[in-house]
């Protein structure tokens, strides 16, 4: 058990709201963010009926003054940020398809949310870690940032790799202040739905035989942050039972 705070961003539904119980049942004040308040006021029911502690954050990670006013709100409110969990990756709205049948605000809509989003997040929240000489900070990636597939996630992927990068060299950055910073990067998870067309020969790309649930990422995450997991940082783990396509 923590008395540590986390910031957990995307945590309305699915991967993020699995993140989100995960650290609440370990005992950290969490804050959770979605664009949609109704989403991020479900988490918080979930959280705060099994007797946890959260807070509802509803704000655009794009917008890096919302961000910033968001997070000196919030560590008003639960005490400094200790984690964050950049989980929000997929834009509302957001289409799939070919890079050539794109159009530059498609771009920008997949950079803005998993490069800016991510970056402005980091900007508001991590000096305070580094201050206080303990943090870590995961970054939700995906088996597209680092496996080319032709199923029209291009951008979707290019953005992830770009994150990764970025925060490859972050964590030489803020290592020596006791700030860790990795990425898991997802295989298939289980809110794609089991009747999609190929998901029969998806499933036979895994060697676990299922697809991923959100409390397998949590956990992952929660090891990131335990003491056991200091000495790692800089890497991209993945997270996808064994799949041999990455993704």
């Amino acid at each position: 058990m923590t008395s540590r705070v986390a910031l957990v961003t995307g945590a309305g539904r699915n991967v993020g709201q699995g993140i989100a119980v995960a650290l609440a049942e370990a005992g950290y004040r969490v804050a959770v963010n979605d664009l949609d308040d109704q989403r991020t006021k479900q988490t918080v029911e979930l959280i705060t009926g099994s007797g946890g502690t959260a807070v509802s954050a509803p704000f655009d990670v794009t917008d890096p003054d919302e961000v910033a006013s968001a997070v000196a709100q919030l560590q008003a409110e639960l005490g400094p940020i200790d984690v964050v969990v950049n989980n929000a990756g997929v834009p509302e709205g957001g289409k799939t398809g070919s890079f050539l049948n794109s159009t530059p605000s498609d771009w920008h809509t997949y950079i803005g949310i998993n490069m800016i989003g991510s970056t402005n997040v980091l900007h508001a929240a991590l000096p305070g870690m580094v201050e206080r000489g303990w943090g870590r900070v995961i970054q939700i990636s995906s088996g597209a940032g680092s496996v080319g597939r032709n199923i029209g996630v291009s951008l979707y992927g290019g953005s992830k790799a770009g994150i990764e990068g970025f925060l490859r060299h972050l964590s030489q950055e803020v290592g020596p202040s006791g700030v860790t910073v990795n990425s898991l990067a997802l295989g298939l998870m289980d809110n794609v739905g089991t009747d999609i067309p190929t998901m029969k020969a998806l499933l036979a790309g895994i060697p676990v035989g299922r697809l991923g649930k959100p409390s397998d990422v949590g956990g992952a995450v929660l090891w990131l942050c335990s003491e056991p997991g200091s000495w790692v940082t800089g890497q991209t783990i993945h997270v996808n039972g064994g799949s041999v396509n990455g993704h």
